[in-house]
């Protein structure tokens, strides 16, 4: 359950969706109040407390210790490998004369884009007559 179930319920009870303690009910406890109750503060009045709801005594990350959890066997990483691998092949291949043209423009499209940059750059910084 969520740590702020028993005034989520108070407050059901407040605005008169519920017409009794639910809180005290699941906890088997006796009612603080029969019908709709006054302004519940969640700040000031006591919910009752959770049974086996322990804080830790220190700040620290515990890994859960789950072994139901599916682990991939290796065969099924390496396959997926390998299938990935041939279809980057299989790309390539099918779509050389699109992408060769293209490669060979890179390196003066990333020059023009730097010295333009840098020209842009350069001209914030001149002072205009």
């Amino acid at each position: 359950m969520a740590i702020g179930w028993a005034n989520n319920l108070d407050l059901l009870a407040q605005s008169g969706v519920l017409d009794f303690d639910a809180p005290a009910y699941v906890l088997g406890q006796p009612a603080r109040y029969v019908g709709n109750p006054g302004p519940v503060n969640p700040l000031y009045d006591n919910p009752p407390r959770v049974p086996g709801f322990e804080q830790p005594k220190a700040d620290e990350f515990k890994p859960s210790q789950n072994n139901n959890l599916v682990k991939t066997p290796a065969w099924k990483k390496w396959l997926f490998g390998l299938i990935t691998t041939g279809a980057l092949i299989f790309t390539g291949f099918k779509f050389r004369s699109r992408l060769l043209p293209f490669a060979k423009q890179i390196p003066s499209k990333v020059s023009n884009f730097v010295s333009n940059g840098w020209k842009k750059l350069a001209g914030l910084f001149k002072k205009k007559p």
